[in-house]
């Protein structure tokens, strides 16, 4: 079986690690030479979606902010706490930068051998759009 992915942005990576992962072949079809990920923008995650990450796509225990504690503060009342979340010395959930994650995907994939990266233009783009993929 092989399957297309439509894009090369992060959700897409995750899912076609997650059919490498279980030997399916995958075709991933982007548009965008060198795409561009945010070095400023972050994903929070929860403890369990992190054990499921770790487990079945891709271990990113190197690449995450465990947060132990959250704090909430209004200016408007003297910077008095509105919400206090804290755990005994365990996680509540994590942080992770989208850059860093979107890197460690495409290295992962790009040494895969049940994966392919392939530009489309007019030619096989007219192709999907004759199939009503897109």
């Amino acid at each position: 079986m092989t399957v297309c992915i439509l894009g090369n942005n992060l959700t897409a990576l995750t899912l076609a690690k997650a059919l490498v992962n279980n030997q399916i072949d995958v075709h991933v079809l982007h548009n965008k030479k060198n795409y561009k990920v945010s070095n400023s923008r972050t994903i929070g995650i929860t403890k369990n979606n992190i054990e499921f990450f770790n487990n079945n796509i891709i271990n990113i225990e190197k690449i995450i902010w465990k947060i132990k504690r959250i704090e909430i503060f209004s200016e408007n009342l003297k910077n008095e706490k509105l919400i206090n979340f804290k755990t005994n010395n365990d996680q509540l959930f994590s942080i992770l930068k989208n850059y860093k994650l979107y890197k460690l995907l495409e290295q992962n994939l790009l040494k895969n051998k049940f994966l392919r990266f392939k530009f489309y233009n007019e030619k096989n783009f007219s192709l999907l759009k004759k199939y009503k993929i897109v």
